[in-house]
């Protein structure tokens, strides 16, 4: 009895700690994917309640955090899927469709701008890389493929980056000839 209630009590501390640890990089990432503040916040809260209810099974896998971020890309796009039928419908009633844009510094709408062109496989695994802070095997089990399709993606992502006008800053040439 004893060692069930100690199981019982281990069990609610790793979903505790999983959920606190990863909270934040996986709202940052889903904002990121979405372009929306409250939608990457409610596609992350779906994901996670998602991993709640299946610990049992989640818990046991060698990434519960690849099941979770694949659960928030799942989520995000069918609620991208839904809010195109919504906005085709909304549109053919009123003629016209006017996105609302949230105020945020010139540079953080660039760089959202800039992900949310790029194609929904080259987003994934922008966020996943570079936000996230996945490793390529990670973001490969994430996205179910193989490292080198995640390797190809990351190098066309940030060919489209560079044409959008996003440049590191160690790739900037600075001329230091004197005249």
């Amino acid at each position: 009895m004893r060692s069930d209630v100690s199981s019982a009590v281990d069990d609610a501390f790793d979903r505790t700690k999983f959920c606190r640890d990863l909270t934040p990089r996986l709202v940052g990432s889903m904002v990121l994917f979405s372009g929306d503040r409250i939608l990457g916040e409610e596609i992350a809260q779906e994901a996670l309640t998602r991993a709640l209810e299946r610990w049992g099974r989640v818990g046991r896998m060698a990434s519960p955090e690849a099941w979770v971020y694949r659960t928030g890309f799942n989520v995000a796009r069918s609620w991208a899927r839904r809010r195109g039928v919504e906005q085709r419908a909304n549109a053919r009633l009123a003629g016209r469709f006017v996105p609302a844009d949230l105020p945020d510094s010139a540079t953080a709408i660039a760089v959202r701008e800039a992900v949310a062109a790029l194609p929904a496989r080259q987003r994934a695994v922008i966020v996943c890389r570079f936000y996230g802070g996945m490793s390529v095997a990670e973001t490969a089990q994430v996205l179910s493929c193989a490292s080198g399709t995640v390797k190809a993606l990351t190098h066309r992502a940030i060919a489209g980056l560079r044409t959008a006008g996003l440049v590191d800053v160690e790739e900037v040439a600075v001329d230091v000839t004197p005249e």
